[in-house]
């Protein structure tokens, strides 16, 4: 091989990692938003979950079907019975969500749920037989303590059912997304699917009770734009960047949406919550930056040994 098709193919590959990382930025930065926008809006339960769920199920339906215009043998919209199972977690997990976020802080809620890739590596190892690295062994007991001094400030302060929910919302997102990759099947809609089940549920409430929002206009915004775009930019960074950079961008809503809700309404965290949080995203940091030079040097190695081939 030339030294010139070398060069090209490096910078190829730079401007796609670039790429990546804008990608993965962008959705990291836009998910954010989600907990503020949901509390701007000044909305009741059976609001958020009818019209958040609906216009976010019929934004990625409207995308879907533009996608099958342009290719026809293109996704399916839901791949057989596990595609049927996994929409009926993140439902679950889209309705124990949206209740955390009435019962807790913001900033328990994303220092909770950045808690869903240790549960992800603990049910990869029981459900696919994957040994986690050493790196995801390691940060599993320092996460588990971060969470457990959250939780236990929620008992002081009266938030444990919010804080119990977040916990049980990212579990069940661990769950779809170990249920994902065991089928080795594109479940890049099921998530945003989720949503419609939950607003089906609330919309009898809604129709006997009424919307009771002060500003729909966040709650249309989160829901038709926000997390439709958060999600498509998440699922398509994988294609660019290493598994680890994505789960930084996941850390950038734990780290903004605190600081959001904080700016916006004044709701500053205890200190033992935020004592945890900080052992959370410390070791969540460590954690990314490990996986990701673990994967550099298996890449290394790989191309090393083509280039002795």
């Amino acid at each position: 091989m030339s030294v010139v098709s070398s060069q090209t193919e490096a910078a190829a590959s730079a401007q796609s990692y670039g790429q990546g990382l804008a990608i993965v930025g962008i959705g990291g930065l836009v998910l954010s938003f989600d907990i503020p926008l949901i509390r701007m809006s000044e909305s009741a339960f059976w609001t958020v979950l009818a019209v958040r769920g609906l216009l976010t199920g019929l934004a990625v339906l409207l995308i879907w079907q533009v996608d099958r215009i342009r290719n026809p043998r293109g996704q399916k919209l839901i791949a057989g019975w596990t595609g049927l199972l996994i929409v009926a977690i993140f439902s679950m997990a889209a309705t124990t969500f949206v209740f955390a976020v009435f019962n807790t802080s913001a900033a328990n809620v994303v220092f909770i749920l950045a808690f869903n890739p240790m549960f992800a590596a603990i049910l990869s190892r029981w459900l696919i037989g994957e040994s986690p690295p050493l790196a995801t062994v390691l940060a599993i007991p320092a996460t588990l303590f971060g969470v457990l001094l959250i939780i236990g400030a929620g008992f002081e302060t009266g938030n444990w059912t919010g804080d119990l929910s977040a916990l049980a919302t990212a579990f069940l997102i661990a769950l779809a997304l170990t249920l994902s990759r065991r089928s080795r099947t594109d479940m890049r809609y099921t998530a945003a699917l989720g949503g419609l089940l939950p607003a089906l549920i609330a919309l009898p409430f809604v129709a006997g009770e009424g919307l009771h929002s002060e500003a729909i206009i966040w709650l249309i915004l989160n829901g038709g734009v926000l997390i439709p775009v958060a999600m498509i930019c998440l699922a398509i960074g994988p294609m660019f960047v290493p598994a680890p950079v994505v789960s930084m961008a996941f850390l950038i809503e734990t780290v903004l949406a605190p600081v959001w809700v904080w700016l916006i309404f004044g709701e500053r965290p205890v200190d033992l919550a935020m004592a945890g949080g900080g052992v959370v995203i410390a070791t969540l940091v460590v954690h990314s930056v490990a996986e990701l030079r673990r994967v550099r040097g298996q890449r290394r190695r790989l191309a090393e040994q083509s280039g002795g081939v």
